[in-house]
């Protein structure tokens, strides 16, 4: 077999006049791809590797290592636990498990299927050639005509390489006409070629960071840095920006003269609003530029939970909101958080019911007077849990509170809680394996879960991100990541 892979390998570089590598590259990735068509009903990673010299060649199977949260490929991943338990505990989330298997015969790689796959190498090759001088003389920006129109995209001409702009990276709204000039832009990072056309972008926040770049000498230069941009292409944006160098106003500097920078950029991106913040380390400090121009009555930041609470004045919370709800939503976008916005009638009413709520479950759960459960409510306790496993000093520091007060409130919270466990053994232990899948929780996370009445998979997939969250200690990235494994494990998309 490795003779007649040599001589395969000889004939067709002769008829082709190519290089032989191209063709033992285009050889192994038609082996791959046979043999990934023998893998019934799965789609794996595989790898073929010939040796140039003996024409032996070998199959090689790969998994991705992901954390247990991340995991939902079986064709391609392996979760933390399960390569640790098969390939030993010095694996870690990252690492590429390979395993040799089977070659398939090369009698069922026919030799036009391979001619194909070459044939396509050359146009490819050809492609590259001329798509790789544009891209070193490429800045980001790619500018051109446009040419026409294919179901809702816009082909662009850029002289020696076409361009398209997908419908969802056009900006809302904005008419465009074959012949007018148009800009967008061009991830060199992330290339996507789509029929030979390189794929740009005029919705996204790249593209106003480039342009920012262009217009910006100070940006051009480092002296000005974007931190961060928020972006509804077309309706408004929210870009931090931030400078080590006193002697600059890094808004002002965005904004330029009389306005003329911003309005330059705003013109270019079909009259979209620009609004500049600074940067701040300090995320409640952040919040508040965000928000801006809206006026900020108190802030509270659940760091771990990525929410912030901001109250404001009852006649600023529509120009807090925005239109259509777009300053506050940006605002999100930008400081990486949930923002929950309340005037200050609604939010009083709702901190007076929440803590009249945890008065009550005080009082009951522990069988305590309301003015012991007041002063722990007061004193910033929300949970059983909380009052059952905190260091015992911190309660003692409670003005009201001595040792057999605090001996006898914690000995309540563990009994509770631990009754409370035991009294939802089996749903936890049911909703575990349902959700073995998706994700392994801690026990006390599967009892949060169980006593909000989520007990299947199907419940946890009904959840949403933001009510997950409000239910266990989870960030919103995360929360919204198993939700979606959620989803996908239980058929949701199917129904």
């Amino acid at each position: 077999m490795s003779k007649e892979v040599l001589l395969l390998v000889d004939v067709l570089a002769k008829e082709k006049n190519l290089d032989k590598d191209i063709v033992f590259q285009s050889l192994e990735k038609a082996l791959a791809i046979a043999s990934k068509k023998s893998f019934l009903g799965e789609s794996p990673e595989i790898d073929v590797v010939i040796d140039r010299n003996t024409g032996k060649y070998k199959t090689i199977r790969k998994w991705n290592v992901v954390s247990d949260v991340d995991f939902y490929d079986d064709d391609k991943e392996l979760s933390l636990s399960d390569a640790s338990e098969q390939y030993g505990t010095e694996v870690e989330i990252g690492d590429v498990i390979e395993q040799e298997i089977d070659n398939i015969d090369l009698g069922r790689v026919s030799a036009q299927t391979a001619r194909n796959i070459i044939a396509q190498r050359i146009k490819d090759a050809e492609r590259e050639q001329v798509l790789q001088e544009y891209l070193s003389r490429n800045r980001g920006i790619v500018i051109g005509k446009v040419r026409k129109f294919e179901r809702g995209n816009v082909i662009v001409d850029c002289g020696r390489v076409e361009a398209i702009i997908m419908k969802n990276d056009l900006i809302p709204k904005e008419v465009l006409q074959p012949g007018d000039q148009v800009k967008g832009y061009l991830d060199k990072n992330n290339l996507i070629v789509k029929n030979g056309r390189i794929s740009i972008s005029r919705a996204s926040s790249s593209f106003l960071a480039k342009l920012l770049e262009n217009n910006v000498p100070e940006i051009a230069s480092g002296r000005v840095e974007i931190k961060g941009i928020a972006r509804e292409a077309g309706i408004r944006a929210k870009v931090a920006v931030f400078t080590n160098d006193g002697r600059i106003d890094a808004k002002g500097a965005c904004i330029g003269f009389r306005s003329q920078r911003a309005d330059s950029i705003s013109a270019e991106l079909a009259g979209e609003k620009l609004d500049f913040i600074d940067y701040d380390s300090d995320l409640a400090q952040y919040t508040i530029n965000a928000l801006a121009p809206a006026e900020i009555e108190s802030i509270v930041v659940d760091e771990e939970k990525r929410v912030i609470e901001v109250i404001v004045a009852d006649d600023k919370l529509g120009a807090a909101i925005g239109q259509d709800g777009v300053n506050v939503r940006l605002a999100s976008k930008i400081v990486g958080c949930i923002i929950n916005l309340l005037g200050k009638t609604e939010a009083g009413a709702k901190l007076s019911n929440e803590r009249v709520d945890l008065i009550k479950i005080f009082s009951n759960s522990l069988d305590i007077d309301d003015e012991i459960s007041e002063i722990l409510v007061d004193n910033g306790f929300t949970t059983l849990e909380e009052v059952a496993y905190v260091d015992s000093r911190e309660l003692l520091e409670i003005e009201d509170f001595d040792e057999d007060i605090v001996e006898q409130l914690q000995e309540r919270a563990k009994d509770k809680v631990l009754s409370k466990t035991i009294l939802h053994k089996d749903a936890m232990d049911h909703l575990a394996e349902e959700l073995n899948s998706v994700v392994k929780f801690s026990r006390d996370v599967l009892l949060k879960l169980v006593e909000a009445n989520i007990k299947t998979l199907t419940d946890f997939a009904d959840l949403s991100g933001d009510e997950l969250m409000e239910i266990i200690s989870i960030d919103v990235d995360t929360a919204n990541k198993l939700v979606l494994k959620a989803r996908e494990a239980s058929g949701y998309f199917k129904e």
